[in-house]
């Protein structure tokens, strides 16, 4: 298991193939031009359990879980199952925030970004955000 992935967490799977993604220089490059912020993901999984990721797409375009909530340009808190269709282009981040199950904290602008950063990742529909 990498050191993102977690037992019971759907997104897991996302995480490490954008960590496999970021590997690529080229790609790093592109997503730290295109966020220019630390993002924390906060994730709720359906047993309740939560967990968060730190994006840091100012400085060096890594990814890793943490257990405390880091400084960041933002954080967006949502469900696991929210957050994997979201990635999968298969819900919209505007539509989960109005409904209330997309939260954001800090710099929203820097929120939209995100979408870039899974554009990148080749192959995935784009994540509205």
């Amino acid at each position: 298991m990498s050191d993102v992935e977690v037992d019971g967490f759907n997104a897991s799977p996302l995480f490490k193939e954008l960590v496999t993604a970021l590997q690529d220089d080229g790609v790093r490059q592109k997503a730290i031009k295109g966020v220019k912020a630390v993002l924390v993901l906060t994730l709720k999984n359906k047993e309740g359990k939560e967990q968060s990721w730190i994006l840091d797409f100012k400085n060096d375009g890594s990814i890793k879980k943490v257990d405390s909530i880091p400084k960041s340009d933002v954080q967006l808190i949502l469900k696991d199952a929210d957050f994997v269709k979201l990635a999968n282009g298969k819900a919209n981040g505007q539509k989960l925030f109005m409904n209330g199950k997309l939260k954001v904290k800090g710099n929203m602008m820097k929120a939209t970004a995100l979408e870039s950063v899974f554009k990148s990742v080749g192959g995935r529909p784009s994540a509205k955000l």
